[in-house]
């Protein structure tokens, strides 16, 4: 039986330094693999994940800082980006894994990427044009413009490997360290991290392709600052992945059972892992217990 090959699709939180494209921008590489106690490509979400199916990496497509959404390169839907989803003479994986969007929800659209001149923004016209400054709370374009962009990364996806499962995974909330509870921030900039998983599920079922639904499970996962996962957090994700996996996926509407994720190490996920919704506030623009939300965001809020 030949061995099962994987792909993955991401940004930051997918990379590693000498497994991901070195043309890409990498995460975790030199310090921030110590501080995060990620040291090794083995330790990453998505190597667990094929460990556990016994599958071979075809390529890691993550690039860092990346959205689904923007004008041109390196964001999600683009071509160049999908053609790096095949190994270097050609090969097509068996599997996609494709985990991205927090970036979307957490600029709430390609122009305030633009306006921050993130080191990931796309390097074309329409973004350079953007006049630089402070970004801002989302609009009312920000949620549409992210579907689209997510259908046509999905549809260029499925093009390039037709006979490939492909698998998107929902988004959830990190945590820090020691924090003992929930600090997400769900509504960063307006727009709910929820509102960005029921596209995920919609987009990914128009498509053909599975939804690894890991924010059903109701876990944070650990993060160093809130985003960028942990060892541990790796290994919170990766055993949200293999439950989601195994279960087969679910489809548009489709509630995930319950014992999908009965099974979870109690060890990874004790109690005090449950996401919680601290604040119900609309935006955290104008909070007083908001932290990083000018050009450079964060996820983390610090409600007493």
């Amino acid at each position: 039986m030949a061995q099962r090959t994987f792909s993955v699709f991401g940004d930051s939180i997918s990379t590693f330094e000498g497994v991901t494209n070195p043309a890409n921008r990498i995460y975790y590489a030199g310090d921030l693999r110590q501080s995060t106690g990620v040291l090794e490509p083995e330790d990453t979400w998505w190597a667990r994940v094929i460990a556990h199916f016994g599958g071979r990496l075809v390529s890691n497509a993550a690039f860092s800082g990346s959205m689904v959404d923007g004008a041109g390169f390196p964001a999600g839907h683009t071509p160049e980006r999908i053609a790096e989803i095949a190994g270097p003479d050609g090969e097509e994986p068996d599997d996609v894994l494709v985990f991205i969007g927090i970036n979307d929800y957490g600029w709430a659209g390609p122009w305030a990427q633009a306006a921050a001149r993130s080191a990931a923004m796309p390097q074309c016209p329409e973004a350079l044009a953007v006049p630089e400054g402070a970004p801002g709370p989302a609009t009312d374009e920000s949620l549409p413009s992210f579907a689209r962009a997510y259908d046509a990364m999905l549809a260029r996806m499925r093009k390039a490997c037709p006979r490939a499962r492909i698998w998107c995974l929902t988004l959830l909330p990190g945590r820090e360290p020691g924090t003992g509870h929930a600090a997400f921030a769900y509504r960063l900039r307006g727009i709910d991290l929820d509102d960005y998983n029921e596209v995920i599920r919609t987009v990914a079922a128009a498509n053909g392709c599975l939804v690894a639904d890991v924010r059903a499970a109701g876990f944070d996962y650990e993060a160093s600052d809130g985003t960028h996962p942990t060892e541990r957090g790796m290994e919170q994700l990766a055993a949200l992945v293999v439950a989601a996996m195994e279960s087969g996926g679910t489809a548009a509407g489709q509630a995930v059972p319950s014992e999908v994720f009965a099974g979870l190490p109690a060890d990874l996920f004790p109690d005090e892992m449950r996401s919680e919704r601290r604040c119900e506030r609309e935006t955290c623009f104008g909070c007083e217990f908001a932290r990083g939300t000018g050009a450079v965001w964060s996820c983390v809020c610090d409600l007493p």
